[in-house]
């Protein structure tokens, strides 16, 4: 009697675009690995990672690495082999891009999932608009899933993501050992924005470090110089150093975070997601408040945390514990739902259901063309025909003259 055949597992392609979207991509593909075969791509855009920073982001959890792909290539693989479940881990620009522009409003797959790789709160109504073709959000805590569907209710009908799932931003990791106990800085691309404000950061960090001979001030880099990275950095902490005098124990470190987190006596940050890994590796931790507490410097889900404190309490490394109350209720719940929660809504869509375009009528429109630019950079190969030479000279321009803006703007964003 014949062997009954297998049933084929379902396929998911999970794809990223920068440096801590593949990051965050990699610990999905893990989520999903129960359920799906699960492909990592990597699509070639304006901050496609370098080799360095793919291996920093995978940190050896892929069998193999991901494939690089084009974005008409991959919408064509979409067509002719749609996944069942098809994880967008890519900024919201290219998402839009793919899903209305490349495929027209053609269903991608089953189901359509996106999120962002790290703290998210307060949302932003423009990330939620530029994934609302997609099925499913994915959030990290539930104060955050409840801030979404707040704002959703504001939202245009046709504006509205369906549904909700929950991951968790954290993981279970060996951290590094070292020779010597350091402090670990992470900066944040985008605050603070001033320049004088990130000048007077590295000074108390250098203050650190000459205070104590016996420490290692470590700055931990996401990228080095021209690497690109999801959020542009202007003043980036190595190149206010150079030229400085510096003692010998500060340093700037690349590679997985994970890596640092032994033998640290605190960790400080602005604003940044790394904070959880070193909350969840039990290192204390200070969250600079020094620049204010806002939406624009990114650090309002710090509140109530007990983490906050301004640049004399980091010369005087008074590091904190996190408040217990804060940490049940942001990023250190029980095990997310988002799996569940994407094959329940595969299930609950038409198969050939099209994808929802809010922006229907506008694809051509000056905005449209902008969020290309920003989207695939030089990784667009329509783009580079002389024809569209000026326009394409023209938005780059136009770019830095609103990222200058804000960055002179400081804490107003």
């Amino acid at each position: 009697m014949a062997e009954p055949t297998a049933t084929p597992r379902p396929r998911a392609l999970v794809v990223a675009d920068s440096d801590s979207y593949l990051k965050w991509a990699v610990r999905r593909a893990e989520d999903l690995r129960d359920a799906y075969d699960v492909e990592v791509v990597v699509v070639r855009n304006a901050v496609t990672p370098s080799t360095a920073q793919r291996a920093a982001a995978i940190d050896g959890r892929l069998d193999t690495d991901p494939g690089e792909i084009g974005l008409r290539a991959l919408a064509a693989r979409l067509r002719a082999e749609r996944p069942a479940l098809l994880l967008l881990a890519c900024r919201g620009p290219l998402i839009e891009l793919l899903l209305l522009e490349e495929l027209r409003g053609e269903r991608a797959a089953d189901v359509v999932v996106a999120g962002i790789p790290g703290i998210w709160f307060p949302p932003t109504a423009l990330g939620l608009r530029l994934r609302a073709a997609c099925d499913v959000m994915v959030v990290h805590s539930e104060r955050e899933r409840e801030a979404v569907t707040a704002m959703l209710a504001d939202l245009p009908a046709d504006a509205r993501l369906a549904h909700l799932g929950l991951a968790s931003l954290l993981e279970d990791q060996e951290v590094g050992g070292a020779d010597r106990p350091r402090i670990v800085f992470a900066p944040q691309a985008l605050v603070p924005a001033r320049r004088e404000d990130r000048v007077a950061l590295l000074d108390a960090l250098v203050d650190v470090a000459r205070a104590h001979p016996e420490l290692d001030v470590v700055i931990k880099l996401r990228g080095t110089a021209g690497e690109a990275q999801t959020h542009e950095e202007a003043d980036g902490f190595e190149q206010l150093a150079a030229g400085r005098e510096v003692p010998g124990n500060l340093v700037f470190a690349h590679g997985a975070l994970r890596e640092y987190l032994g033998d640290c006596a605190g960790f400080v940050t602005v604003s940044s997601t790394a904070a959880l890994e070193a909350i969840a590796a039990d290192v204390p931790v200070l969250v600079v408040d020094e620049f204010g507490v806002s939406a624009q410097m990114i650090n309002l889900v710090f509140e109530g945390s007990g983490l906050f404190g301004g640049l004399d309490d980091l010369r005087a490394l008074r590091f904190r514990a996190p408040a217990t109350a804060w940490m049940d209720a942001n990023y250190f719940q029980a095990e997310g739902d988002w799996v569940a929660v994407a094959q329940e809504a595969a299930g609950a869509s038409a198969p050939g259901a099209p994808m929802r375009d809010p922006h229907a009528g506008l694809m051509r429109s000056p905005q449209r063309l902008r969020r290309r630019s920003v989207a695939l950079g030089a990784g667009d190969d329509s783009w580079h025909g002389p024809a569209l030479a000026p326009l394409r000279a023209a938005l780059a321009a136009y770019d830095r003259l609103q990222r200058r803006r804000r960055g002179s703007q400081g804490n107003r964003g």
